[in-house]
C-alpha cells in the first residue's frame, strides 16, 4: 500500500494553484511516490488573469520587488523553505529592462510565472510527477472511494485521492440590478458590460466620439480608460515640469466615470523605506478584542472596532512622523504618546460609509441608489476648494470650538495640517464638497491626482508610508477576530464585505503612478470627465439612453454605453465555471451564509468550506473535496504571489493546506454518507463559530 502513488488533482493553474504545487511538492512524503495533475484551459503558471494573450499595455499595481512565488527565510512554516528569485531578481537574469521599483507590464509577470512553473515542476524530486492538462474540468463524481474529474476535451477523467480547487477569480452571471441593466440594454440596442475582467471584454463595440459612462474609480476602470486611449493610437508625451500631455487619436469615446467616492484610489507609493521602525500595535490588539466581546457580544466592525483601528493607524502615522521627521513636531514622542494613551479616537472620525448601496452581493438591491452622505459643510469663500486648501482646513465634522481631546493634542503637536492624520478626509476627500460648475470638479480633481501622486512619492511624506504598512497589520488582525469568531453576521456581511474592504483597497491597492497622471492628463484632454461621486445610473425608457448622476455636480449625462469598471462578486448561485456549476445544482456545494442569534440569514456568495473542505447543501464536509481563493470563505483570502521578506500569509496558509492534504489522503478514505440535494443550510450562530477564512 505505502508504494501505491499518492494523486492529487488541482483545478486552477495560475499563481494560486502554482503556489499550491509548490507547497505540495515540498511537503511530499519521502520515498511515496506522489502524481499531481493540474487542470486549466490556461498555460500553467499565469493561468487566466496572468496569461500572456492580453495587451502589454495592462501593467500590474505591484512593483516588481513585491513580487515573489517563492518561501524565504522569513516565511515561518513547518513545511521547507524552497527559495527562488523574487520578479525583479527575474527579469535582470533574463534580460528585461525591470528594476524593484517598476510596475510591469502583465506579460513580464506572465513570463515571470511560467518560468515559476517550469522550475518548480523539473526541481522536483524524481518520486513527483506534474502532469498540465490544458483542459476545463467540468465534472466531480466518485468511485470507489476515489475522486473523478472529467474533462471537456474528451480524454479519460482523472481520478485521484483529493481534489483541489484553486479557480481564483470567476465569472458570474448577472444578477439583480446588473440583469435589470442588462435586459433594458438588450431591448433598446444598448451596450452594457457588467462587472468584469477588463481582458476579457471586447471593447471594440464602443463607437469613437460617443459618450460612455463607466461606474468604478478602481484598478479595472485604470485598465478601461488606458485600453479605450492609448489602445487606440492615443499618446502620451510628458511635459515640462511633470505630467503628461495626451495627444488624441479620434478613436476614443469619451469617458465620464463616477464612483462611491468619486476619487481614483491612492497612488502606489514609490519609495520603500521608514524612518524608523514600524512599532507593535498598541490599541488594536487581542485582549482588547477579547473584552470588548465579553461586553458586547458579536462586535460590529465599524461600530466597535474602527475606532480602535483609527486610534491604531494614528499610532503608526505619529510614530513615524515624530521620530523620522522630528523638525515639524512640537512635542517629544514618548510625551506625545503618554498623552495620545489617554485620548479616545472620536466616533464621528469614522469615514463616511460608502454612499451607494450594495449593487453586487444582493440581488434583491433597488436598481436606483440614494446618496446616504453625512451632512454637508458650507464651502469655503473659495469657488474651487483645492486639495491644499483642504488638507489647511480642520475636518468639517470636528469644528475648532469642539476639539476632542485627541485632535487638540494633534493641533499642539504638529503645527503644519499637511503633517495631521485626517482619516475622514483621507478616505472621502469629496465629501462634503460641492460645486456649482463642473469643470470646477474637474480642476480639483486633476489637482486632488497631482497633490496625490507628488506626496506618495516623496519621502518627505514617509508617515503615509507608515499608515500604509499599518493597514496591511491592521488587516491580519481583522483576519485574527473574523477567525475568532468575533464579528457579527450583519457586520461581516455589509461593514466587511462592502465598506471594510472598500477602504483598504482604495488606500493600499492603488495604481502605478504613472497611470494617475495619465488620468489627468486624459482630464485635461476632454477624453475623460469626472462625474465625482454617490453616482446613480438610471435606465430612462423614454430617451432609451443610461443616465449618470453624481452627488457633487448638478446636470447629468446621457449615453448608449455604461461600463461596470469593477470584478464580480462571488456569487455561487450564479456561478458560470461548469465544475462548480455542476457541483451547486447537485447540492455538492453550498453557499456560505451567516445567522445571527435571533435567526436572521446574510448570505456572503462565496463557497462555503470547514477547514478549507467543501460543504454541502445537507452541511455535510466533503474530506477528500477542498478549496482555496477570492470565492471561498467568509472574506479576505490571499493566494498566490506575496511580498518576499515578510513571512508572507499567502505561503503559510499555502503549506499548512497541502500538509493537511498529504496527511489525509495518506489515511484510508473514511465512508462518506450519499449526498441530499437539499435546501442550502446555514452555519448557525455566527457568533459562536470559528471557521478560517484564509484557505
Amino acid at each position: 500500500m505505502g508504494s501505491e502513488p499518492l494523486t492529487i488533482v488541482v483545478v486552477g493553474a495560475g499563481p494560486g494553484g502554482t503556489v499550491m504545487v509548490e507547497r505540495l511538492i515540498a511537503n511530499a512524503p519521502p520515498g511515496r511516490p506522489l502524481e499531481i495533475h493540474v487542470v486549466d484551459p490556461h498555460p500553467p503558471g499565469g493561468g487566466r488573469t496572468w496569461r500572456r494573450a492580453q495587451s502589454e499595455l495592462m501593467w500590474m499595481n505591484s512593483p516588481a520587488a513585491d513580487v515573489s512565488l517563492f518561501t524565504d527565510a522569513s516565511v515561518r512554516i513547518d513545511g521547507p523553505i524552497r527559495p527562488g528569485p523574487a520578479l525583479y531578481e527575474w527579469a535582470a537574469e533574463h534580460g528585461h529592462d525591470v528594476t524593484p521599483a517598476t510596475f510591469t507590464p502583465r506579460v513580464i509577470q506572465n513570463a515571470y510565472l511560467s518560468w515559476c512553473f517550469t522550475h518548480i515542476v523539473t526541481s522536483a524530486p524524481p518520486e513527483v510527477t506534474v502532469r498540465v492538462h490544458r483542459a476545463t474540468a467540468e465534472a466531480l463524481t466518485e468511485a470507489g472511494g476515489r475522486q473523478r474529474v472529467w474533462l471537456d476535451d474528451g480524454s479519460e477523467p482523472l481520478d485521484a485521492d483529493a481534489v483541489l480547487l484553486v479557480q481564483g477569480y470567476l465569472d458570474a452571471a448577472p444578477g439583480g440590478v446588473h440583469r435589470e441593466l442588462a435586459d433594458f440594454a438588450a431591448a433598446h440596442g444598448l451596450v452594457y458590460i457588467p462587472p468584469n475582467y477588463v481582458a476579457d471584454v471586447d471593447l471594440d463595440a464602443i463607437p469613437a466620439g460617443e459618450p460612455v459612462i463607466l461606474r468604478g474609480m478602481g484598478l479595472g476602470f485604470i485598465d478601461t480608460m488606458v485600453l479605450l486611449a492609448q489602445g487606440r493610437g492615443g499618446r502620451f508625451e510628458p511635459r515640462p515640469g511633470g505630467g503628461y500631455v495626451y495627444h488624441p487619436s479620434g478613436a476614443e469615446p469619451i469617458m465620464y466615470v463616477g464612483s462611491r467616492r468619486g476619487v481614483p484610489n491612492h497612488s502606489k507609493i514609490t519609495y520603500t523605506a521608514l524612518g524608523s521602525p514600524l512599532p507593535s500595535p498598541r490599541y488594536f490588539v487581542p485582549d482588547t478584542i477579547t473584552a470588548l466581546h465579553e461586553r458586547h457580544g458579536p462586535l460590529d466592525l465599524y461600530r466597535h472596532l474602527w475606532p480602535l483601528i483609527a486610534k491604531e493607524l494614528g499610532h503608526f502615522y505619529y510614530h513615524e512622523l515624530f521620530n523620522a521627521h522630528p523638525d515639524r513636531v512640537t512635542l517629544p514622542w514618548q510625551e506625545f504618546l503618554n498623552r495620545y494613551d489617554k485620548t479616545t479616537w472620536p466616533s464621528d472620525e469614522h469615514p463616511p460609509k460608502p454612499p451607494e448601496a450594495p449593487l453586487q452581493n444582493n440581488d434583491s438591491s433597488p436598481l436606483m441608489t440614494k446618496s446616504a452622505l453625512l451632512p454637508v459643510s458650507p464651502l469655503l469663500p473659495e469657488a474651487v476648494l483645492t486639495p491644499e486648501a483642504a488638507l489647511a482646513t480642520e475636518s468639517p465634522l470636528l469644528p475648532e470650538a469642539v476639539l476632542t481631546p485627541e485632535a487638540a493634542l494633534v493641533a499642539e503637536a504638529v503645527p503644519r495640517p499637511e503633517d495631521r492624520l485626517d482619516l475622514a478626509n483621507l478616505l472621502s476627500p469629496l465629501n462634503s464638497l460641492r460645486f456649482d460648475d463642473p469643470e470646477d470638479l474637474q480642476q480639483w480633481l486633476r489637482s486632488y491626482i497631482i497633490t496625490n501622486v507628488a506626496r506618495h512619492a516623496d519621502p518627505a511624506h514617509s508617515a503615509d508610508l507608515a499608515l500604509f504598512k499599518g493597514m496591511l497589520v491592521m488587516l491580519g488582525l481583522i483576519i485574527d477576530v473574523i477567525n475568532r469568531g468575533l464579528l457579527s453576521a450583519r457586520s461581516h456581511a455589509d461593514e466587511l464585505m462592502e465598506w471594510f474592504q472598500s477602504v483598504f483597497s482604495y488606500y493600499a491597492s492603488g495604481p502605478p503612478p504613472q497611470r494617475l497622471l495619465e488620468l489627468e492628463a486624459l482630464s485635461r484632454a476632454g477624453i475623460v470627465h469626472f462625474l465625482g461621486g454617490g453616482i446613480t445610473i438610471t435606465p430612462d425608457p423614454e430617451s432609451a439612453l443610461f443616465r449618470a448622476q453624481g452627488t457633487q455636480i448638478p446636470g447629468h449625462i446621457e449615453a448608449r454605453t455604461l461600463i461596470e469598471s469593477r470584478l464580480p462578486a462571488a456569487s455561487i448561485a450564479r456561478v458560470q465555471d461548469p465544475l462548480l456549476r455542476s457541483l451547486y445544482d447537485n447540492g455538492e456545494i453550498t453557499e456560505e451564509i451567516l445567522t445571527t442569534p435571533d435567526g436572521k440569514t446574510y448570505p456572503l456568495g462565496r463557497l462555503r468550506v470547514d477547514n478549507s473542505r467543501l460543504v454541502d447543501a445537507s452541511g455535510q464536509t466533503h474530506p477528500r473535496r477542498f478549496a482555496l481563493g477570492h470565492w471561498v470563505g467568509r472574506g479576505f483570502t490571499i493566494t498566490g504571489f506575496a511580498r518576499p521578506g515578510t513571512n508572507a500569509l499567502p505561503f503559510r496558509t499555502a503549506d499548512t493546506l497541502a500538509r493537511q492534504i498529504l496527511t489525509e489522503i495518506a489515511r484510508p478514505p473514511a465512508p462518506i454518507p450519499p449526498t441530499t440535494n437539499g435546501a442550502l443550510q446555514t452555519v448557525g450562530d455566527y457568533s459562536k463559530t470559528a471557521d478560517c477564512i484564509i484557505r
